[in-house]
């Protein structure tokens, strides 16, 4: 049962105004027994089974009538709100445990791959673009050096890094007051950068670096692909419950008793008909002090769809709280 008790000075009950509810966490455990049991594996007899699974997947939806509509053209297994309940095999495990169904987890794991390589192609770019404004810091400050070796007065302006790039794309430096020297000095840095194979240096290094990250991409794929084997064997040995609609259609009694047949209104029609029949000059302390207690007060979702649906029925003269 749920019971809505109006209170008065300091915790004193307002028996005639008190209102009950002929639905409670029980009765949502025994509709998720027979749901379970008509669709999947019987669970008539695993009462505490059932009821972790319940506190662990339930939910309360604000807009179930959609997401009901919804679930109608969506493959089963394939809805974001899928889960899978895996059952206790009393022998390594006495609790039971939620994983994600088969569709769902390759979603996620095709999405955390895409991140990773944005993430790394980020770091490529951030890395480049590094590398590009040092060469042209060192540009500038050789050709400082050098003017001020020859008593050159005239101003530097240095390298940009569109100068720099410009380089990178026409594979030479860019012209900018350019001598003799300069370019012997090239010659023999670049003479000097390749080693005994005629490989570059700073080539080496960013094949490397591609390397390692290419390395990580592959040990994460394999990392998802031993994941994907232990679920797979997992499932051989454990049994599971597929989860669907019953996550949020199971707590929906709560708001809407007449689904199971039921002659009497939800929580919220509960509340309004308690706080009504106490004296007008507490409704509104009342409506603004709503207090929710209880196991099923930890659904997710509960208390913002209570304050929802009092709002709809309560006096607009009176805030909701």
């Amino acid at each position: 049962f749920t019971h809505v008790v109006p209170t008065h000075r300091g915790g004193e009950a307002l028996v005639d105004a008190i209102r009950r509810l002929n639905v409670g966490g029980k009765v949502l455990t025994n509709l998720l027994k027979e749901s379970v049991t008509y669709r999947q594996w019987n669970m008539m007899d695993e009462y505490h089974i059932v009821n972790d699974a319940k506190e662990r997947l339930c939910f309360v939806s604000r807009e179930f009538d959609e997401e009901m509509k919804r679930a109608r053209f969506n493959r089963r297994g394939s809805r974001w709100f899928d889960r899978e309940y895996l059952l206790p095999d009393f022998v390594n495990t006495f609790e039971g445990s939620v994983r994600l169904p088969e569709p769902l987890q390759r979603r996620k794991e095709m999405e955390e791959m895409e991140k990773i390589k944005k993430e790394i192609d980020r770091m490529n770019d951030e890395k480049e673009r590094k590398e590009l404004e040092d060469e042209a810091k060192e540009l500038t400050r050789i050709q400082v050096e050098e003017n001020d070796a020859e008593g050159d007065d005239t101003a530097v302006g240095g390298f940009s890094l569109q100068d720099v790039q410009g380089k990178k794309r026409r594979g030479r430096k860019p012209q900018k007051g350019k001598t003799k020297k300069q370019t012997k000095k090239g010659k023999a840095s670049k003479a000097g950068e390749k080693d005994g194979d005629g490989f570059v240096e700073g080539d080496s290094d960013n094949d490397s670096d591609d390397e390692s990250e290419r390395q990580r991409l592959q040990r994460l794929k394999a990392m998802r692909e031993a994941e994907r084997k232990r679920r797979e064997q997992e499932s051989l040995e454990r049994q599971a419950l597929a989860m669907s609609v019953e996550r949020f259609a199971i707590p929906e009694v709560l708001f809407r008793p007449s689904d199971i047949g039921l002659d009497c209104g939800g929580i919220a029609e509960a509340v309004v008909e308690s706080i009504e029949a106490c004296n007008p000059i507490l409704r509104g302390a009342m409506y603004h002090n709503v207090l929710l207690i209880g196991g099923n007060a930890k659904i997710p979702g509960f208390r913002e769809r209570v304050e929802v649906e009092l709002r709809k029925l309560a006096p607009t003269n009176y805030e909701v709280r």
